[in-house]
């Protein structure tokens, strides 16, 4: 009886390992650290608008490495370089090894980023690879991209002059307003009175960054964000008139003097229906620079105007351009058609040297 037993236990020890051994036969292992290879078709990428629908780069990785035929599904991420992709932009591929992105995609990727227009920005690309939610995504080399941006309108309805050389001094919340060019709203210009010293261009009132300022070489220079290093300021070299042009696109500033022979008027404001076509809302002359007027007004309804001398028609000016279309900046023309605006408050700024005139909506 014992020797019975003793076959059965040795019977099913044998049938216990045996069928242990063809489990362990059956089981997958999973490698640790498999990667994929990434490669770009290029590394130096200028967005421009006339090319939206061309294609910008394509992305190639081989397949990641499980130890076994896997259902792997692939990722990109893209990062700002430094940030070790913290913040980074995540688009999901599927199980392709390659990926082609339009001039027009990876500019809406760069915004979502927000990366600056019309500057150049490393960003940081990998391609990740992953079989199951039960196994952390592994990740592939990363590779660093230079892409210049494009935006199809700027970010800042305007920006602001500030420092020694304009008329409210370094005090960022009274920071004097530049123009924007009728033809390119990436350019801001101001001709005016400047006192000789130096001055920066902020963004935002009452904000250091955005700001544009000088490197060693008097470049433009671009401080996204107060972390950023404080660029030099530009100089005014002495008294007087000069045109201050900011260009967004080729990020470069000019400096050139001006000849100022335009008149002199006591008072200047806003006219249309609001004001029944007969007085003026004043406007309010700047103390430093006599040709340029501030006002803040709120328009009840759609409306037009035009800005016009205290004294009478004899000198007015209306819109340059299609004046049935509201613009919130332009360039206007003496005794031109009516300026076309749209309901809301507003911060209006006109030159009565250049004709430029600049609405900014009010909260």
């Amino acid at each position: 009886m014992k020797s019975i037993f003793k076959k059965y236990i040795t019977l099913c020890t044998l049938a216990f390992i045996a069928f242990g051994c063809e489990k362990d036969e059956d089981k997958v292992i999973v490698s640790p650290g498999a990667t994929a290879s990434l490669s770009a078709s290029q590394s130096n990428i200028v967005l421009s608008e006339e090319d939206k629908s061309k294609d910008a780069v394509t992305f190639s990785w081989k397949a990641a490495d499980y130890g076994y035929d896997a259902a792997v599904k692939y990722s990109l991420q893209f990062g700002k370089k430094g940030d070790n992709f913290a913040t980074a932009k995540t688009e999901e591929i599927g199980n392709a090894f390659s990926k082609t992105y339009t001039v027009s995609a990876l500019n809406n990727i760069a915004t979502e980023m927000e990366l600056p227009g019309f500057a150049v920005s490393e960003v940081e690309v990998r391609v990740t690879a992953r079989i199951s939610d039960q196994y952390a995504a592994s990740s592939s080399n990363i590779i660093t991209l230079a892409i210049t941006p494009f935006l199809s309108e700027p970010e800042y309805p305007t920006v602001f002059l500030v420092g020694d050389a304009t008329e409210n001094g370094w005090d960022n919340a009274k920071a004097s307003a530049m123009f924007r060019d009728e033809a390119d709203p990436f350019v801001y210009t101001y001709t005016g009175n400047f006192k000789a010293g130096p001055f920066k261009i902020l963004g935002y009132l009452g904000k250091w960054a955005p700001q544009w300022g000088a490197s060693s070489t008097g470049d433009l220079v671009f401080r996204a964000t107060d972390s950023d290093p404080d660029p030099s300021s530009f100089s005014i070299p002495a008294n007087g008139y000069y045109t201050v042009k900011l260009n967004l696109r080729s990020n470069t500033i000019t400096i050139d003097p001006f000849e100022a022979t335009g008149d002199m008027y006591a008072s200047v404001g806003i006219i249309g229906p609001f004001t029944n076509w007969e007085n003026i809302a004043p406007m309010t002359k700047s103390t430093l620079n006599p040709h340029i007027w501030t006002t803040e007004y709120t328009f009840a309804e759609d409306t037009e105007m035009k800005f016009r001398i205290a004294e009478g028609w004899s000198v007015n000016w209306g819109a340059d351009s299609d004046a049935t279309k509201a613009r919130t900046y332009d360039k206007g023309k003496r005794d031109g058609p009516n300026i076309a605006v749209l309901a809301g408050k507003y911060q209006i700024y006109f030159n009565d040297l250049t004709g430029y005139y600049l609405l900014v909506k009010q909260p």
